[in-house]
């Protein structure tokens, strides 16, 4: 099955939970091994801090 259709585990939700607002939702979605929308969408349904991307000196 493709990891996109598989349920969050409460071992990817306590990585999500611990991850976020430290790292950029893209960073995270690799690091979990999903979509960058299925981990903004599951970070917006627990309610945790979103940073979409890095802020960049001289931008």
């Amino acid at each position: 099955m493709a990891r996109w259709k598989q349920s969050w585990s409460e071992e990817d939700l306590t990585r999500l939970k611990k991850l976020a607002g430290t790292k950029p939702i893209a960073v995270i979605a690799k690091e979990l091994g999903r979509t960058t929308g299925t981990v903004l969408a599951k970070a917006i349904e627990q309610k945790l801090p979103v940073m979409r991307r890095i802020e960049r000196a001289g931008q």
